[in-house]
């Protein structure tokens, strides 16, 4: 079969891009690029990639991540998160294009008490998801119709930094760790995400905004409790760890977290063949996948 979607693929060695990576559909050709041959802010760099490879989709995972750095370094964090944004979102509109741009919970204000839907006001609290925001709007305004928001959040793969590797190597030293009960929300596999990317960039028709997270709504000390026994199950020696609760005043960062968190998985996914997985479910699948990858490195 010879591919029918060209796909451009940034933030390649990223959680999100590595998982993409290793789900591609037998009719889409991907070309995937990362820093520091496609640096982000580098607007001719931007540009010149999108003209060369004409892709009919462009998946924008590529991102200013790093939270609290971004209340020192908003304007530089801007230039990755937003500005790079509009002008591939300006390319991608002058190829006739489309164009997923992956977002984030933090767009939203954390006072809530139902899981935020997609066009619920916005009212982020810290400088990343001010960036973030302003992405969505170059990409609404750019592609109107054939550009999609795609909010995640409290994202984990088998590459890269993130929450399960930092608890998996904070018990395996048998700390006694106290995480934060009083921010919720929903954990996501990466895994997951890139096989709805792909179903996003073979549609014909997605909305402009759309809510992807694994099921199920727990705090983040929930979710060190569920890693701790999976790493048991899976023959860590965390037995001499311990994981209590507590506030987030306990642990003061400087962005402010949202204390609610939970999206609404949008229902457009079920008519692309997507369902949500349960958040521990996804874990026990995740988390022996990212032992293996922790395992090459040593």
């Amino acid at each position: 079969m010879s591919p029918t979607q060209r796909i451009l693929l940034t933030g390649r060695n990223g959680q999100l891009g590595t998982e993409c990576g290793l789900v591609i559909p037998a009719d889409c050709e991907v070309i995937a690029v990362d820093f520091p041959e496609f640096d982000l802010a580098d607007a001719d760099v931007l540009a010149r990639t999108v003209r060369e490879v004409q892709p009919d989709m462009l998946l924008h995972a590529a991102a200013w991540t790093a939270v609290d750095k971004a209340e020192e370094w908003e304007a530089e964090a801007h230039v990755i998160n937003a500005t790079a944004t509009d002008i591939l979102a300006s390319c991608m509109a002058e190829i006739g294009g489309r164009m997923a741009y992956l977002s984030t919970d933090y767009v939203f204000s954390g006072e809530g008490s139902v899981p935020w839907r997609e066009h619920d006001p916005v009212a982020p609290l810290n400088a990343y998801g001010r960036t973030k925001l302003a992405g969505e709007q170059a990409v609404a305004a750019h592609l109107g119709d054939r550009g999609h928001v795609v909010r995640t959040s409290w994202l984990y793969g088998r590459c890269g930094a993130n929450f399960v590797r930092t608890m998996l190597h904070l018990m395996s030293s048998g700390r006694a760790l106290k995480v934060v009960e009083d921010q919720v929300g929903s954990p996501t596999w990466a895994g997951g995400l890139a096989k709805a990317l792909f179903a996003l960039a073979r549609a014909s028709e997605a909305p402009p905004i759309l809510h992807f997270t694994d099921e199920g709504i727990v705090s983040w000390f929930d979710f060190a409790i569920a890693i701790r026994a999976c790493g048991l199950a899976n023959g860590l020696a965390l037995e001499e760890s311990s994981v209590t609760a507590c506030p987030g005043s306990e642990y003061p960062t400087p962005a402010a977290r949202p204390s609610w968190s939970p999206l609404y998985f949008s229902d457009a996914w079920h008519d692309l063949g997507i369902a949500p997985s349960n958040w521990e479910q996804a874990l026990q699948t995740a988390l022996p996948l990212l032992l293996k990858e922790d395992a090459k490195a040593t």
